[in-house]
């Protein structure tokens, strides 16, 4: 097997990048495609000069397959670290929307927890989350990463996205102060909450994670580009057309 056609997923990601890089500039820098140079010899197209875009589209949509057909099993899926920040940022938007419910669940547990009708005034309260699934995956030593993210893409939803916070709050209780440490609330967040989240986590990984760099930019970079060779023919050919029938339109007026 040539070089050219290796297995090697970085030499097709690197074909698939450099080729429809290429094809941006020579869109967007208007380039004349009737003639280019190929080892040093100027080359002239006398045939199907139109349809140079449509060719170009075509050999992307093939290093576009290639490319695929390179990625290991599940690239599309979010790695650990990406799984990592989609937790976080779920922990702490829980917080925002649901800290009232579990503010009101603290103050209760002072009053269940004091004889009579007491005055009761809390002073601070805080809160700290982690996701319980992380108790039910094997440790990162034990298991590779890929398949610690396939029991992640395998767990349903309620045990996916289960929070368990702890609850720390100081209250005023008839004017003494009370400590309640360690109260555990559990929260399965709403669907909505979890989209909101996947959202941000992707539009943030772009800017942080390797995951969207290696797997995700090269075929957003391979279809745009393939879009704009499309357009770019079917543009030329449009013109051509119009040309035509208007020459044709006139050779009739004069007869």
């Amino acid at each position: 097997m040539g070089d050219t056609d290796s297995p090697d997923f970085n030499k097709a990601r690197g074909y698939l990048i450099g080729f429809s890089v290429v094809v941006l500039l020579l869109w967007y820098f208007g380039a004349d495609l009737s003639s280019f140079k190929l080892l040093g010899n100027e080359i002239k197209l006398n045939e199907n000069i139109k349809n140079v875009w449509l060719v170009l589209a075509v050999i992307n949509l093939y290093l576009c397959f290639r490319f695929y057909h390179r990625m290991p099993a599940g690239s599309f899926r979010f790695d650990v670290a990406m799984h990592g920040l989609y937790d976080s940022s779920l922990v702490s938007l829980s917080k925002l929307v649901y800290k009232k419910q579990m503010k009101k669940r603290a103050l209760e547990d002072v009053e269940d927890g004091v004889e009579g009708t007491p005055e009761i005034k809390m002073v601070k309260f805080g809160v700290g989350g982690k996701m319980t699934y992380l108790k039910r995956i094997p440790k990162q030593s034990e298991v590779s990463e890929k398949d610690t993210v396939a029991i992640i893409k395998d767990m349903p939803y309620s045990h996916r996205n289960e929070i368990r916070f702890s609850l720390y709050s100081t209250s005023l209780v008839n004017g003494a102060e009370h400590y309640s440490i360690d109260r555990f609330y559990m929260i399965t967040p709403h669907r909505l909450l979890a989209y909101v989240v996947k959202g941000y986590v992707f539009v943030k990984g772009a800017l942080l994670s390797p995951w969207f760099a290696d797997h995700i930019v090269p075929f957003i970079l391979g279809v745009f580009a393939i879009c704009v060779a499309i357009f770019k023919w079917w543009q030329i050919n449009h013109v051509v057309n119009v040309v035509f029938k208007d020459s044709f339109n006139q050779m009739l007026m004069l007869l």
